[in-house]
C-alpha cells in the first residue's frame, strides 16, 4: 500500500477506532429539472475535550464503541446495509452522550462515524454512483434500460432523486466537521483502541487528515448537487431511440435534436443551479481547507518527529529516520510542499509541464466561476442535417473503380433495403462494397461486387453479387464466382446513383471515393463568423499532396479550428491562439513523426 493510501486510510480509521480514548483538556487552536434545496448549515458550536465523570454515560460509550469494529468490517466487505444497521443503533447513543455532554470527544468522534457510515451507504446516492459508473452495462444498454434505471418507480428522475440525497447530506456532513473540527483543535486528544494483541494510539495526525476528507467529501456532494445533469427530454429518454435504432439506410427517420439541444448555448444542461451558485463557488475553499488540514497532520508528525520514537510506539506508523520508522520526515515535508503547490492552483494558479515541456498555467478556482455551462466554450461549429451524413463533402477523389470506400456505397444499402422491405420484414440489413481479384489470373481486372448481411425473423442471409455499371446505373447479377444463401433468390433492381456520388467523364463512371475513411458528414467547424473551415469528413480523411495522403497537422488546424475563449473561462489564464496551438503542436510532433503516408491510387 503506498503512503498516501496508507494516510488515508488511518486518516479515517480516526474516526472510527474509539477504545480507550481521552483528554488533558487543552485547546490550543436554467434548468429543465428542479433543484434541490439548498440545505441550512447547523450553526451550533463546540469547544473543549472533556472526560466523562457519569460512569452511566461512559458504560454507554463503551457499549457503542464495542460495535464500531463490526461497522468497519461490514463497510470493508460491502455490507453497507449491516453497517448501517449497526451504526443507526450506535449512532443515537452518540447522540444521546452529546446530548447531555455536549463536550465529549469520544461521542463526537462515534457521532461523526455515524454520520459517514450513513452517508456512504445512502441508497440514492449509491444507486446513482453504481448506474453511471458500471461502465459494462452502459454499453449495453438500450432505451428500455436507460428509462428503468434513470427514472424512479415514482416517475421521478434519477439524476434529480440523487442530487436531492447529496443536498440532504450536506447539513449532516456539516455537524461531522464540526465535530472533527473540535477534536482537531484539541491537540492533547487521543484515541486507543486494540486490534489483533496491539494497542494503537491516534491522534492531530491522524485526526486532521480525516477532516480534510470531510471537506473533500462535502465538496463532491456540492458538485453533485448544483450542476444540472439531466440529459432527459420531457422527463424521460425515449429520445434515445435515434441512437438505438439508428440505422444508416433511414436517415429520414434519425433525429439529432436533444443532443443538439445539449450542446447549444441555451442548453441548461451542465449549468449551475442559480440557488447553488455560492456553493459551488465555495468549492475551492472546501478543498483549500482539506489541504489545510492534511498539512496540520503531516507538520504534526513532523513534530512529533523531534521527540524521537518514544511518543510514537503506538501510533498507526512513525515519522522519523531511523530503522524503526515507517516514514521518513524528508517523504512528510516533499508531501507539504506539494500541497501548496496544489493550493496555489486553487488560489492563483499553477505553472504545469506537460510531458514534451510545454508550459500551461491553470487557475482551478476559475472553473468554479463557470456556472452557465461549458457549450459556450466548445470550437465554433455546425450540426448538420441528417439528410447530409452520408454524401461526400471534403478529404474525397473521383476513382473510376467502385471500392468499399465510396460513398456509393450508402446509397446502394439505401436502395436495396427499400426493396427488400416490399418482401420480406426485415431485422437486421447491412450492404457494403467488396472489390473480387482472380486469384489464378493477374491480367483480370478487379470486378466489385455488392455483398449483404441479411436477417428476418426466420434465417440469416449471406449474398454477393456481380455488378456492371453504365452510366452511373449499377445493375447486379448471380455469379459463378459470387458466394450467396442458395436459399434466397433474389437480385436487386438497378440502382441509378445521384450525382453527389456519381458522375459519368467521357462514358466512364467515377465515384466519389474517400481518402481513407468513409466517413459520415455529422458537422464542420466554422470561424467566429460563422464560415465553414473544414467538415468532420475533411478532418477524418486528410488532403492530397501531389499524389500522397497528409494527414492534417496541429499547424494546419490552428487555422481551421477556432475556439471563443482559449483561456476557457480563465482556466487557463492569459492563453491565448497563438500559445494554445503552440502547446499542441509541441506536444504532438512525435505523432506527427510516426506518421505512415498513403498513395492515392486513383486518377481524378
Amino acid at each position: 500500500m503506498g503512503f498516501s493510501n496508507k494516510l488515508f486510510v488511518c486518516a479515517f480509521g480516526a474516526m472510527s477506532l474509539l477504545a480507550g480514548c481521552g483528554s488533558s483538556g487543552s485547546n490550543d487552536d436554467k434548468p429543465s429539472s428542479p433543484a434541490a434545496d439548498t440545505p441550512d448549515t447547523p450553526s451550533f458550536n463546540v469547544s473543549g475535550c472533556h472526560e466523562l465523570n457519569d460512569a452511566d454515560a461512559q458504560a454507554q460509550l463503551e457499549s457503542a464503541k464495542a460495535s464500531i469494529v463490526d461497522i468497519l468490517q461490514d463497510l470493508g466487505e460491502g455490507d453497507f446495509h449491516n453497517a448501517q444497521v449497526i451504526s443507526a443503533q450506535t449512532k443515537s447513543t452518540f447522540k444521546a452522550v452529546l446530548d447531555k455532554y455536549p463536550t465529549s470527544c469520544e461521542a463526537q468522534l462515534g457521532y461523526a462515524l455515524g454520520i459517514v457510515t450513513d452517508l456512504v451507504n445512502n441508497k440514492e446516492i449509491k444507486g446513482f454512483i453504481d448506474t453511471v459508473s458500471n461502465k459494462n452495462d452502459l454499453v449495453d444498454m438500450n432505451v428500455k434500460d436507460y428509462n428503468r434505471l434513470l427514472i424512479t418507480a415514482d416517475g421521478k428522475l434519477l439524476t434529480s432523486v440523487a442530487q436531492t440525497a447529496m443536498a440532504e447530506a450536506i447539513p449532516s456532513l456539516d455537524s461531522a466537521i464540526i465535530y472533527m473540527r473540535n477534536i482537531v483543535n484539541n491537540k492533547d486528544f487521543t484515541c486507543k483502541y486494540t486490534y489483533k494483541d496491539r494497542t494503537f494510539e491516534l491522534d492531530r495526525g491522524e485526526f486532521a487528515p480525516a477532516l480534510a476528507g470531510l471537506f473533500v467529501a462535502k465538496a463532491a456532494l456540492t458538485l453533485g448537487a448544483s450542476m444540472n445533469i439531466d440529459f432527459s427530454e420531457n422527463g424521460n429518454y425515449d429520445w434515445m431511440n435515434d441512437l438505438e435504432e439508428y440505422s444508416e439506410y433511414e436517415t429520414s427517420k434519425v433525429t439529432m435534436r436533444q443532443v443538439e439541444s445539449l450542446l447549444s448555448k441555451k442548453s441548461s444542461f451542465t449549468t449551475i443551479y442559480d440557488n447553488w451558485k455560492p456553493s459551488y463557488k465555495n468549492i475551492p475553499n472546501l478543498l483549500d481547507s482539506a489541504i489545510s488540514y492534511v498539512e496540520l497532520g503531516l507538520q504534526y508528525g513532523i513534530d512529533e518527529s523531534k521527540l524521537g520514537t518514544t511518543t510514537q510506539m503506538n501510533d498507526p506508523y512513525i515519522v522519523g529516520d531511523g530503522e524503526m520508522s515507517d516514514v521518513s520526515v524528508k517523504d512528510f515535508q516533499k508531501a507539504i510542499d506539494s500541497l501548496e503547490y496544489y493550493r496555489q492552483g486553487l488560489r492563483t494558479g499553477v505553472e504545469v509541464t506537460l510531458p514534451q515541456g510545454s508550459k500551461v498555467t491553470i487557475n482551478i478556482a476559475k472553473f468554479f466561476e463557470i456556472t452557465d455551462g461549458f457549450q459556450e466554450y466548445l470550437p465554433y461549429h455546425h450540426v448538420n442535417d441528417p439528410s447530409v451524413w452520408f454524401k461526400p463533402d471534403q478529404g474525397y477523389g473521383w476513382a473510376n473503380v467502385l471500392t468499399y470506400k465510396s460513398y456509393a456505397e450508402h446509397e446502394l444499402g439505401v436502395a436495396i433495403k427499400s426493396e427488400l422491405s416490399k418482401t420480406m420484414a426485415l431485422k437486421d440489413f447491412y450492404a457494403w462494397v467488396s472489390t473480387r481479384y482472380s486469384w489464378y489470373d493477374e491480367d483480370i481486372p478487379a470486378v466489385p461486387e455488392v455483398c449483404m448481411d441479411i436477417e428476418d425473423a426466420n434465417d440469416y442471409y449471406y449474398n454477393c453479387y456481380a455488378t456492371t455499371i453504365s452510366n452511373c446505373t449499377v445493375s447486379f447479377a448471380i455469379s459463378e464466382r459470387s458466394y450467396r444463401s442458395n436459399d434466397l433468390e433474389f437480385v436487386p433492381s438497378p440502382v441509378k446513383l445521384s450525382s453527389d456520388v456519381c458522375k459519368v467523364e467521357n462514358g466512364v463512371s467515377k465515384f466519389a471515393t474517400a481518402y481513407q475513411y468513409q466517413s459520415e458528414n455529422y458537422f464542420y467547424f466554422t470561424d467566429a463568423s460563422g464560415k465553414k473551415t473544414i467538415s468532420l469528413q475533411g478532418l477524418d480523411n486528410g488532403y492530397l499532396e501531389g499524389n500522397v495522403i497528409k494527414d492534417y497537422t496541429a499547424r494546419e488546424l490552428s487555422k481551421l479550428i477556432y475556439f471563443p475563449d482559449f483561456t476557457f473561462g480563465g482556466v487557463f489564464p492569459g492563453m491565448t491562439a497563438e500559445k494554445f496551438w503552440n502547446v499542441i503542436i509541441t506536444e504532438t510532433e512525435e505523432d506527427d513523426d510516426d506518421y505512415d503516408e498513403d498513395v492515392w491510387e486513383f486518377v481524378d
